[in-house]
């Protein structure tokens, strides 16, 4: 009986880990945010309301786990370094900040 209940949990909470994966589109809204939030003056801010996703988004790979996600971000071409997160539970979880 114990077996069977410890089963019945584990596909319980491998179907709450993938259901609540976050996407592509949520990671962007997220990536965009947390940019628009640590930029210093009203220009950069303008910027990324205006283009920021669509920069974000060719920039940005991912691999999808099923129980998770795996996002990096890559901008050391122009000098804002790489970011990788962890989507889970419908949250991001940074891995490796700004080198």
């Amino acid at each position: 009986m114990k077996r069977i209940l410890s089963i019945i949990l584990l596909f319980v909470i491998l179907f709450v880990l993938s259901e609540t994966n976050p996407g592509r589109s949520e990671y962007l809204d997220w990536i965009n945010q947390e940019a628009m939030d640590q930029s210093s003056n009203i220009f950069e801010k303008g910027i990324l309301s205006f283009a920021g996703e669509s920069v974000f988004d060719m920039g940005t790979t991912r691999k999808d786990y099923i129980v998770f996600s795996l996002y990096k971000t890559d901008f050391s071409e122009i000098g804002m370094g790489k970011i990788t997160c962890i989507g889970v539970f419908n949250r991001f979880i940074p891995i490796s900040g700004q080198e």
